[in-house]
């Protein structure tokens, strides 16, 4: 199977995944199988869909990373975001309905436990057409992704719970789904300043993280409540909200001070917002451009080092079933990736993209051929993104895993 952006989809291809509504995930367009006619491509162009995965014979091996069962069940998790959304925008005292979004996220959990090796984050379901949509399906995805690799860290940071609840992510994905809930309460200029500017110290933008908090607040997990209300602190200590002290005095949340739901969820969203450019229509950073500048100041003292660890062993640089351009100049499709050096995918060469000449060269492991780099991707030049890890093993959860506990930050949340 193969990812192809929608402008390079030919006629007689044949879907090897279904095609969602770029604006109603829960809806199916097309089911897989169905062979691609012209005017099947000029509709998909014309109601803004990016992509399409078509089947590939000599590419089997992306099977492994993408499976429709989860697609199907991010879809549902997404449709109840929506559900969630619109029940805020219209009723100034909503009912929201926390058990199908606990029920939603828990389906998904389970496609994912049962499909390990589709555990990364390949493809977003949500046109930019509605930002706000794309942005909380995709946080709540990436969230529950992180979440269940640092299952250990889990344990570690929530130790007044029994190991089995420490580990649940299920209110972590709760949380996510819902974690800008208030910015649909700020009035629209506020919207459109924060677009335009970014300005994060705007106390009428920082609001949203209170009103959201307002909204779940005693209906939803305590956990997953923390979310909500504090999803914007830094791990540096530069987020907000502030909380008072028995003085009164405003205090700044930082470390292990801040829930680690919360942290997990802040770098999520911090991905999200930098790829996409503050929910504005502009076509998204390439992945590995966004990972580049999470690596920077003032980027990098924002994320709990555990979690960044984490959002690198679940973001592929290059995703599987991708179309990248090598230095040499060649087009090929990534097959795999190793989160040890995510730079550097294994890759296959195509001659032709022809539906009747779908052939494929011997992958190539551009961990071992040092001469190779991936050049374009995304649409971009990204050969001034491209990184490698800091330090041997910078990247390596099962060595961070292994970690004493002298080593990591003080813990506190539950």
């Amino acid at each position: 199977m193969l990812r192809v952006p929608i402008i390079h989809a030919k006629e007689g291809m044949t879907l090897a995944m279904p095609v969602q509504h770029p604006e109603r995930a829960d809806t199916v367009l097309l089911r897989d199988g169905v062979e691609l006619t012209d005017t099947l491509i000029t509709r998909l162009r014309e109601i803004s869909c990016r992509e399409v995965w078509i089947e590939f014979p000599a590419l089997e091996e992306i099977r492994d990373y993408v499976k429709p069962q989860i697609q199907e069940q991010h879809a549902q998790v997404t449709a109840q975001i929506s559900c969630a959304f619109s029940e805020v925008l219209h009723n100034w005292r909503p009912r929201l309905d926390f058990l199908r979004y606990r029920n939603a996220i828990q389906g998904l959990l389970e496609n994912l436990l049962e499909h390990p090796t589709a555990g990364i984050f390949a493809n977003e379901i949500v046109s930019s057409a509605r930002p706000a949509l794309r942005h909380a399906s995709n946080v709540s995805m990436l969230s529950m992704l992180i979440g269940m690799k640092l299952d250990f860290y889990l344990m570690q940071e929530r130790t007044r719970l029994p190991a089995h609840r420490a580990r649940d992510v299920s209110s972590l994905g709760v949380g996510a789904m819902l974690h800008d809930l208030g910015m649909l309460r700020l009035d629209d200029d506020v919207i459109r300043r924060w677009q335009h500017v970014g300005d994060e110290s705007d106390e009428a933008y920082q609001e949203h993280a209170h009103l959201g908090y307002r909204l779940v607040r005693g209906s939803v997990d305590a956990s997953a409540s923390a979310v909500v209300l504090h999803h914007h602190q830094h791990f540096d200590g530069t987020g907000f909200p502030a909380r008072r002290n028995a003085r009164g005095e405003a205090v700044a949340l930082r470390g292990s001070d801040i829930h680690v739901f919360a942290r997990i969820v802040g770098a999520a969203d911090l991905f999200d917002r930098l790829r996409y450019q503050r929910d504005t229509l502009a076509e998204p950073l390439p992945v590995v451009r966004v990972l580049s500048m999470l690596r920077r100041s003032p980027y990098v003292a924002r994320i709990d080092p555990m979690v960044w660890i984490g959002l690198m062993n679940v973001v592929p640089p290059f995703a599987p079933g991708s179309i990248v351009t090598l230095s040499s100049g060649d087009e090929a499709v990534v097959v795999g990736w190793s989160p040890l050096e995510p730079c550097r995918p294994r890759v296959r060469i195509v001659a032709s993209f022809d539906p009747d000449d779908m052939s494929a060269a011997p992958a190539i492991d551009l961990r071992a051929r040092r001469d190779l780099t991936v050049t374009h991707a995304e649409g971009c030049d990204v050969s001034q993104d491209l990184f490698d890890p800091a330090t041997p093993g910078e990247f390596d959860l099962a060595a961070a895993a292994m970690r004493p506990s002298s080593d990591l930050p003080a813990r506190r949340s539950a």
